[in-house]
């Protein structure tokens, strides 16, 4: 097993987010923040900047004149859409080039989070979450913690084995933890909502009833997940973790449902993808 310490240096390895995004996460907590705000926030940040003019313009929000300006595209995109590239963008920048460990690449990883998360937010709205809009946060950043421990599945096993093998409880059994604990810490050191640093924790055990935790949050990213894989954006070899059927019963869905939003929801996660690729950046 890995010491617990040797983990905690990892995680302090990893970059912070940005102070833009710091900023836009107290804005959209602050019911009297203006447009204006918002602007600002964006501004100080050029990779922000150039994803946000870049989704503004994209074919889903397509318009006569192009967005030059950011106060433009806050206009025609909405502040929600905002906080989303500029969480998106950073944690982007976050990622190596490669996930050792799990066998895949960084663009294939990122993927995979960006349908999770719009998949998230889709079932947050289906199933009247209070807050759908930190659904698609939870969703993005429910992995994260696979940044960290793929450094170490690396060192102790070869990839070829790990596309069989790997699952949240046979990480904790090779390493002593998993990358939904390790999720939790990261998110909880970016000074992220609680919910959301809490859904990266349990996003494998969605009803587990440990007090205090949104369940229905953690269902919510759980099945997101799943439906990822089901629609084609696997986050890591093999056909990802088993469904809780526990889960569906909670949220009151059904399989079909689910084969439904699979597919509904792939033009979007492609263009959100895009809009927060590095190009931009």
């Amino acid at each position: 097993m890995i010491p617990a310490y040797v983990i905690v240096e990892g995680i302090e390895a990893l970059p912070t987010l940005p102070e833009a995004v710091a900023r836009l996460t107290m804005l959209l907590r602050n019911e009297q923040a203006s447009t204006s705000d918002f602007e600002q926030a964006v501004r100080s940040d050029p990779a922000v900047t150039a994803n946000l003019l870049k989704a503004a313009n994209s074919v889903f929000y397509q318009a006569i004149e192009p967005i030059t300006s950011v106060s433009q595209a806050v206009a025609r995109i909405g502040l929600k859409r905002v906080f989303e590239v500029a969480i998106g963008t950073s944690f982007r920048r976050a990622l190596p080039a490669r996930i050792y460990g799990y066998g895949i690449e960084a663009p294939a990883f990122w993927l995979h989070c960006t349908a999770t998360a719009v998949y998230a937010e889709a079932l947050g709205h289906m199933c009247g979450l209070p807050s759908p809009d930190s659904a698609f946060t939870a969703g993005l950043l429910h992995d994260v913690g696979k940044l960290v421990v793929g450094r170490f599945l690396e060192e102790l096993m070869p990839e070829s084995n790990w596309w069989a093998f790997g699952t949240a409880a046979a990480e904790r059994e090779l390493l002593g933890s998993n990358h939904c604990e390790v999720g939790y810490e990261i998110a909880s050191r970016w000074r992220l909502p609680l919910p959301v640093a809490q859904a990266c924790r349990w996003h494998h055990e969605p009803v587990t009833g440990v007090d205090g935790v949104d369940t229905d949050l953690t269902a919510v990213v759980h099945i997101a997940d799943h439906l990822a894989y089901l629609a084609g954006f696997p986050g890591s070899g093999g056909k990802g973790e088993a469904l809780v059927p526990q889960a569906l019963l909670r949220l009151k869905l059904n399989q079909e449902q689910l084969e439904c939003l699979a597919e509904r929801y792939k033009e979007e996660i492609l263009r959100i993808s895009h809009a927060t690729s590095l190009s931009a950046a």
